[in-house]
């Protein structure tokens, strides 16, 4: 079956009809807007106003390879090879996954916390002279300010704060050499200097070969194998099982880790932060308590889902 002419008219009953059994109607709106803007470069609200122009055989050949891709539930941002994330465009291929919206919330928190706190002291009520010797002391430490994401992907978590809080000095671990490749190119893309470490968090003589970090931030594998059965096809069969899963027989293996290395490398003040199994919202929570965190929040995404959880000293 072809699509019927070069009619964007017709390209869009192509879609329909190939896809609909397939993707949610919601979803489906989705990838054709993704699909028009790439290779037309016509938004969303301008397609059915231009239902009637043609294009050519050259773009043509790009949506029909784009849905036999679908057709086998490949994602919409490895066909395109591109994703939107905290406002930005980021590279990502098989080696990387691709960035969720409850990962943007987790980095949203990161961002509003460190400018409440910067506001906070900014408008601080010490005389003039307590607060201009605090002003310097601030700005050398900022300068220093440090964060390290773990297990960082595509790169989109530090490169995202980077964005948003320029004057931290921001670094990205990952054991995958294919993966920090995605991320360098993604800093390049953003314009952020970022600085990527090949190594593995789950190396218990791991060491961080710099000063003190004031926060670390992870995204780490927590999909237990048992749960392959729950997910979809998309998912499965296309993005890296390396970043997604561990043994059921220890689901908090990463976070263990990370949380050891924490108590090594964060500053007094330092905060942990993660994105986490919602199952295992209270086993984390009573897992960095009994290592010797003394504030652990579990926090809810926009879903009402317990996603997030912060832990600090």
């Amino acid at each position: 079956m072809k699509i019927a002419s070069n009619k964007i008219a017709d390209v869009l009953r192509f879609f329909q009809d190939n896809l609909k059994d397939i993707y949610e109607k919601e979803e489906l709106e989705t990838i054709v807007a993704y699909c028009f803007e790439e290779f037309l470069g016509i938004k969303r609200s301008e397609i059915l106003q231009r239902k009637n122009e043609t294009m050519t055989e050259s773009q043509l050949l790009k949506f029909n390879f784009a849905i036999k891709d679908l057709k086998r539930q490949k994602p919409i941002q490895y066909i395109l090879g591109k994703a939107d994330f905290y406002g930005l465009k980021f590279i990502v291929n098989e080696h990387v996954l691709i960035p969720r919206p409850e990962t943007e919330e987790l980095v949203d928190i990161i961002v509003k916390e460190f400018k409440v706190q910067r506001l906070k002291f900014k408008n601080s009520s010490l005389p003039d002279e307590q607060i201009s010797n605090l002003n310097s002391r601030v700005s050398d430490l900022n300068s220093q300010f440090s964060i390290l994401d773990i297990g960082t992907g595509s790169g989109c978590i530090p490169i995202a704060l980077k964005k948003n809080i320029p004057e931290a000095k921001i670094y990205g671990l990952d054991i995958s050499e294919k993966a920090l490749d995605i991320a360098k190119q993604n800093a390049v893309l953003n314009k952020v200097e970022v600085e990527f470490i090949l190594n593995d968090i789950l190396d218990p003589n791991i060491q961080f070969p710099n000063s003190k970090l004031d926060i670390i931030v992870s995204n780490p594998p927590y999909i237990r194998i048992s749960e392959k059965e729950t997910m979809h096809k998309n998912v499965l069969e296309h993005e890296p099982h390396l970043a997604l899963f561990v043994n059921d027989n220890d689901p908090l293996l990463f976070y263990k880790a990370i949380a050891d290395f924490a108590l090594k490398n964060l500053n007094p003040t330092g905060k942990l932060y993660f994105e986490i199994n919602e199952n295992f919202g209270f086993e984390t929570k009573q897992m960095l308590e009994k290592k010797g965190f003394k504030n652990v929040d579990l926090i809810k995404d926009l879903n009402g889902k317990c996603r997030i959880i912060k832990a600090f000293f």
